[in-house]
């Protein structure tokens, strides 16, 4: 899959279960790397002042890059499957797909069971709209 992928409902449905816990991760990576981030800043500064704090700097350091390449490919891992996190906060991710020939995004965000949301391409979350009030008889996707 490539990140110009058309996802149908079913295979979006699929995929759920190992885009959840890809989220998941990248959640607490990133709630993780933080606090390194801070601290680092903080010894960087101690050091200008004099402080010996470069043996810390460099295991914070490892630390973090460990953190930030864990993240990164999981951010393509998403990408590659054509998935699209748009807040890692929420846990939002969108799934293109086409319906009834309009070009939409399925919409799902962490903690909500299984996809019941979509909005068109230009709408983004505030136009959110459940799967039922899709224009027609009901969705019919790609």
């Amino acid at each position: 899959m490539s990140s110009d992928h058309v996802f149908s409902f079913d295979e979006a449905t699929r995929a759920l279960p190992e885009v959840e816990r890809i989220v998941v991760r990248l959640r607490e990576l990133h709630r993780d790397a933080q606090p390194l981030a801070v601290r680092l800043e903080i010894l960087w500064k101690s050091l200008e002042d004099g402080a010996r704090v470069l043996d810390e700097i460099a295991s914070l350091q490892k630390s973090l890059d460990a953190h930030t390449a864990e993240l990164t490919a999981l951010f393509e891992e998403l990408t590659a499957r054509g998935c699209i996190v748009r807040d890692l906060d929420s846990g939002l991710v969108d799934f293109p797909a086409i319906a009834r020939g309009v070009p939409i995004f399925l919409c799902w965000r962490l903690g909500e069971e299984g996809i019941q949301y979509w909005h068109s391409r230009e709408e983004g979350f505030a136009g959110r709209k459940p799967l039922w009030k899709m224009p027609g008889t009901g969705p019919n996707y790609a």
